[in-house]
């Protein structure tokens, strides 16, 4: 079958059909870089994983320069990774069994393995997902500690582990029985997949925007330069562009035929690693200035220098409600600024960073300390 297919060799001489049952049928491998479309996605994923492998390596020398402790942020953005690896690996995998032939071109029994590899895939990716954002929220809980941003970011966990659970459900609920996902032949039924994976990736979409918009207003808060403020805002904005491609990967569910999976899956598959591996990427970006400024002091001490003239003469002002703090564990010095209790009609604002019974869990050493 399809012995005229450029690419294509015989690798396998036995196989099993949906119930199990020994069909003595050949799983056909066929050449990755048969189709440049294929070709070029694979490529592409590939620099992009690698690109955000890079970042975790630089996110992890920073924290040896500034003599950080690991904690779950860290922990999470590995778990991402080695999620999106898994997905590179099954996007290379669709193309040796077939992607971008159509069914009628495939043999059954490859045809039945891109339809449970669809499964493992869906899994694979909701984790890397999810373990990405719960790295973002982490992090947030290192470098703001006031109660209300707290209670929020854990809001925002709340929800993020409601989109994975619901992905899961979904994965698993689809079809009744579950073998209908690789044998429509079977009775039962299945729900409209284009359906359900565009309603989770709305989902997706909102969390991200919560993430997202969460240190928005606590930003404003700090003490600290009108530009440096507005360079924090490029860092955690760079995540529009992230739902940007979750928008694009939505539309793109919407368009899978899965009558004809193998040939229209092309560009789900290439969004759905595209996705993670810049997550990732994004997340990793707050935690490289400890590298950059080793590589290039002239233009971060600089920076520096400008930051500590200005809050050095706002903490020597006479009367002043701001006190300046050094947070030691974060990448960026910052003020955390909480509401307190004042006799006038207005509100003042104190640095709370030494208050550590706000979260018995913070790790010591993010907490920070005043200086005198």
């Amino acid at each position: 079958m399809n012995s005229n297919l450029p690419g294509q060799v015989l690798t396998r001489h036995s196989s099993h059909d949906a119930r199990g049952h020994d069909t003595g049928m050949a799983i056909q491998f066929y050449n990755v870089f048969e189709y440049p479309i294929v070709r070029d996605q694979l490529i592409a994923n590939t620099v992009l994983v690698a690109l955000s492998t890079a970042s975790i390596g630089l996110r992890f020398m920073s924290r040896k320069i500034r003599q950080s402790k690991f904690w779950w942020d860290d922990a999470f953005i590995v778990i991402s990774m080695l999620h999106t690896y898994g997905m590179l690996a099954m996007q290379y995998h669709y193309a040796r069994v077939g992607m971008r032939h159509h069914v009628t071109e495939l043999p059954a029994v490859n045809t039945i393995l891109i339809f449970k590899m669809l499964i493992v895939y869906q899994i694979v990716y909701y984790n890397a997902m999810v373990t990405a954002k719960f790295s973002y929220l982490f992090f947030y809980l290192r470098i703001f500690v006031t109660p209300g941003f707290r209670m929020a970011a854990r809001v925002c966990m709340g929800c993020a582990g409601a989109y994975w659970l619901g992905s899961m459900l979904q994965v698993f609920l689809i079809c009744q029985p579950f073998a209908k996902n690789w044998n429509a032949a079977l009775p039962g039924h299945c729900a409209s997949m284009n359906v359900a994976f565009s309603t989770i990736g709305a989902f997706n979409l909102v969390t991200d925007l919560l993430i997202m918009a969460l240190p928005v207003h606590h930003i404003w808060k700090l003490q600290m330069s009108t530009g440096t403020k507005v360079a924090l805002y490029g860092i955690f904005g760079v995540g529009l562009f992230i739902s940007a491609i979750t928008i694009i990967r939505i539309h793109v569910l919407t368009t899978v035929d899965f009558t004809d999976l193998s040939y229209s899956m092309i560009w789900a598959a290439f969004w759905s690693v595209t996705e993670p591996a810049l997550a990732i990427t994004n997340a990793c970006v707050p935690m490289m200035r400890p590298v950059f400024k080793a590589a290039f002091p002239g233009i971060f001490s600089s920076a520096k220098n400008a930051y500590s003239s200005q809050t050095g003469a706002q903490s020597g002002a006479s009367g002043s409600a701001f006190k300046r703090m050094r947070d030691t564990e974060s990448e960026m010095p910052l003020t955390h600024l909480v509401p307190t209790k004042s006799g006038s009609r207005g509100v003042e604002y104190e640095a709370s960073l030494n208050d550590r019974s706000q979260d018995e869990h913070v790790p010591r050493s993010v907490i920070g300390e005043s200086e005198r």
